[in-house]
């Protein structure tokens, strides 16, 4: 993960203080690097902040699907430039069913509200040097290649393997993720009851 805010702003001077083995991924099918392109349209609110809902759904999505994979939601962090984009997707989570309580946990802020902030498992569409494990960047690919910067983080996602993800792709696997841990709780609970 480090590499892209070593060779995108220092030159590639920096030097790892942690190794890969130091930390090693948090689930087997999460990329360490990823970048999810997502087909959205984004829109404006009256105070001027931008937001997209296919994005923000996504987001929301792919947070129910680690969270039902163990990952504590205290571990998770979403960071977005807009204001408005923040509070669509903190709504949504508050939308998601009880059961995922560990959900109301995960961090989601502007870029400036998360600053000195760290954790193991990072989504955001700007901030590049505060996850620890895996860092997953949510946004539209046409739009944001156009940008220099933004075109070589997207290339280093592109150079790791299940870098580069279409959302259509991976939204029905991420479904089965969340129906598996679904029929789980309700085969727990039978059992509960027939005690």
């Amino acid at each position: 993960i480090s590499a892209i805010a070593n060779d995108l702003f220092y030159g590639g001077n920096l030097i790892d203080g942690i190794s890969e083995e130091d930390r090693s991924p948090l689930l087997d099918w999460l990329p360490t690097l990823c970048f999810y392109n997502v087909n959205g349209v984004e829109q404006i609110e009256r105070d001027n902040s931008f937001y997209n809902m296919p994005e923000a759904h996504f987001t929301v999505k792919l947070t129910q699907a680690l969270i039902s994979s163990g990952i504590e939601g205290s571990a998770v962090g979403v960071i977005t430039l807009y204001k408005s984009q923040m509070c669509k997707i903190q709504n949504l989570l508050c939308g998601v069913h009880t059961e995922l309580s560990k959900i109301k946990a995960v961090q989601v802020s502007t870029i400036d509200a998360f600053q000195g902030s760290e954790k193991e498992i990072i989504r955001m569409n700007v901030a590049l040097t505060r996850a620890r494990r895996h860092l997953l960047i949510v946004g539209n690919l046409p739009f944001l290649s156009r940008n220099r910067l933004w075109g070589r983080v997207i290339q280093h996602c592109k150079e790791w393997e299940n870098g580069l993800q279409h959302v259509s792709q991976c939204e029905q696997w991420l479904n089965d993720i969340l129906k598996s841990y679904w029929e789980n709780k309700k085969e727990e609970q039978q059992s509960k009851k027939e005690k």
